[in-house]
């Protein structure tokens, strides 16, 4: 796969447009790569080295990459800092004899993908738990995947949410941790006395905790719904709990994932993501 890293390693020819062009012309100092458009949407793609000094210097090697025929032009804008969209946009396309996908940035730079690798995008599962809706740590990967947070990082994100709502229960005997949830059932931070009946406490270990305390020794069916103690990870991934001491890089099973705070916010998330990512790379570097 050729990915150039910033568009600032490409420059960009409207051959159709320039009737002086000629391809021994002199380059910007930083492109390694040339796009020549043909036509507004055919272009050759070239990888170019220079010589001298200065900002425009002397080309003295090209190679072309991909032909008009081999390339296809994405006829939207995007956001070419967003990697892993790029390769997987572009993977679509590569079929037949199209083996590249060029991109024009919202700020209309370009990018291009050559031959696109998927095996580059690392998967991350994210296990979460709702109601209340959206479930919170999914919500803010979404949104910050979605304005390309996590686009040099090559990842991508899977996304396993608990629904609580299997857990309903008409008799109310059925306890649950936030009234927040808006569920059929009873709430543990607003019981107004001892429930009774067969009680089942839907919750995590820190629910459990507290029950314990308000009513010591009373019976009841316990279903541990924490990310944490149920995931059975098969790739990396971030879940999130509530008890800070367990916060954090952490390894189940041998694989590597992340736990972030309940209430974990926005650049809470994208930090750990990111201290996630970093533990990945060291692991590939290693090998």
């Amino acid at each position: 796969m050729i990915f150039p890293s910033h568009c600032k390693l490409i420059g960009v020819v409207d051959k159709y447009d320039r009737n002086g062009y000629k391809p021994d012309d002199t380059i910007y100092f930083s492109s390694q790569y040339v796009l020549v458009f043909i036509a507004p949407d055919q272009c050759d793609i070239y990888e170019v080295q220079s010589s001298g000094e200065g900002f425009l210097r002397k080309k003295n090697a090209i190679r072309r990459i991909a032909g008009a025929d081999e390339t296809l032009i994405y006829d939207k804008p995007a956001d070419i800092t967003n990697r892993s969209f790029l390769i997987k946009k572009a993977a679509e396309f590569c079929k037949g004899k199209i083996n590249t996908v060029v991109f024009r940035g919202v700020d209309r730079h370009y990018n291009f993908v050559h031959e696109p690798d998927l095996s580059a995008i690392t998967t991350v599962d994210v296990f979460d738990v709702a109601p209340p809706w959206p479930a919170w740590l999914a919500y803010n990967i979404q949104r910050l995947d979605e304005v390309g947070m996590f686009g040099e990082l090559l990842m991508d994100f899977n996304y396993n949410v608990k629904d609580l709502k299997v857990f309903e229960d008409p008799e109310r005997t059925t306890i649950f941790p936030c009234r927040a949830s808006g569920l059929n059932g009873l709430f543990l931070d607003s019981l107004d006395e001892e429930p009774t009946g067969d009680l089942k406490l839907v919750g995590c270990n820190t629910s459990r905790l507290v029950f314990e305390t308000c009513y010591p020794g009373k019976k009841f069916e316990h279903v541990n719904v924490c990310p944490l103690t149920n995931v059975k990870p098969v790739r990396p991934f971030i879940l999130r709990c509530c008890q800070t001491e367990k916060l954090g890089l952490k390894e189940i099973d041998g694989i590597k994932g992340v736990v972030v705070h309940w209430g974990a916010n926005p650049r809470e998330i994208f930090e750990a993501i990111r201290l996630l990512a970093a533990e990945l790379k060291k692991i590939v570097s290693a090998k």
